[in-house]
């Protein structure tokens, strides 16, 4: 093992695996490492934080400066790999997305922008240096004057077929410190938390519809309500199976009945939902309501299998 300042672990007796910060570092922290406990970076600055201001909720930092600073690695590591077909990252998220369409490959252009979530001047930088390189070609669409086709050509098809195999074997490398497991684990975990990032509304076939947790609870602190997350049903349905449940706009959905985690996203509530279908079962909610508990007992109502949808639909 090689010892020096990027490379800081040793082997313990013990068989546990501790890391070794650079003494003078360590010193200035005033911070030991536990037998058995790897640290990262993260980790020093609660620790830290902890000494200089034990008063602050530092738990976010945890997840967020973690999630900003693997995404920097593995932003470097993956424009690594592009660099080599004179491509950037964003170059090749364009490329993708055209050969994800289908052949022809053509989108619109206004399309492939709410595909990537870019505004149209960036998009049309991207396509411009992709044009330059023979890449795409765009002209303008026949069924609106104002619209542009944007195509991928068999240049960039071809560049594609060898840059993706490469791309994707270097990402599988990248997650190399997680077991299939962890990784289906934190796939499901990031893909609860982004839901709750794209989408502003989920719809449930029961006749509601929510907010996120995140907005559930600055909605509650801007009206002086307590700082309580779940789901924030801001719409309900006349004459739906919630609105005969008794279900209001302004209530916050809290918990599912059974469950002693809280809801905090739709990925649980369509979980919920569809077994309630499933089963021929009521949906049954704690619900607070102002600051009040309640609990709601919605009956699924089975319509024609082409009107049901037994999810919520996130929008």
């Amino acid at each position: 093992m090689f010892w020096n300042d990027t490379c800081c672990c040793s082997l313990w007796a013990s068989g546990s695996v501790l890391p070794m910060p650079r003494r003078s570092a360590a010193r200035r922290a005033g911070l030991v490492a536990d037998a058995g406990h790897v640290q990262d970076s993260v980790d020093r600055i609660v620790a830290e934080w902890g000494v200089e201001r034990p008063d602050l909720a530092v738990g976010p930092v945890e997840v967020l400066t973690r999630l900003g600073r693997v995404s920097t690695r593995v932003d470097e590591e993956l424009a690594a790999v592009f660099a080599q077909y004179d491509l950037s990252a964003a170059d090749f998220t364009v490329i993708a997305a055209l050969r994800r369409a289908g052949a022809p490959f053509t989108l619109p252009q206004s399309v492939l922008m709410g595909r990537l979530r870019l505004t149209s001047g960036t998009v049309s930088v991207r396509l411009g240096r992709l044009e330059g390189k023979g890449m795409v070609t765009r002209v303008p669409s026949t069924d609106d004057a104002r619209g542009v086709l944007v195509t991928l050509t068999d240049k960039g098809a071809q560049l594609f077929d060898r840059v993706a195999p490469v791309h994707l074997a270097n990402e599988d490398i990248l997650l190399s410190a997680l077991n299939p497991d962890e990784r289906h684990r934190l796939a499901a975990l990031l893909r609860k938390l982004l839901v709750a990032f794209e989408h502003e509304r989920s719809t449930s076939p029961l006749g509601f519809t929510v907010a996120p947790a995140h907005a559930a609870r600055r909605a509650r602190r801007t009206v002086g309500l307590s700082d309580q997350a779940g789901l924030l049903v801001d719409d309900v349905d006349d004459g739906s199976p919630a609105g005969q449940a008794g279900l209001l706009a302004g209530d916050l959905l809290v918990r599912l009945d059974g469950h002693t985690t809280p809801l905090l996203s739709c990925v649980d509530l369509a979980a919920a939902t569809a077994a309630a279908f499933a089963d021929e079962q009521p949906l049954v909610l704690h619900v607070l309501r102002g600051e009040e508990q309640r609990v709601t007992t919605i009956q699924p109502r089975r319509r024609s299998p082409d009107a049901d949808r037994h999810h919520v639909l996130p929008r």
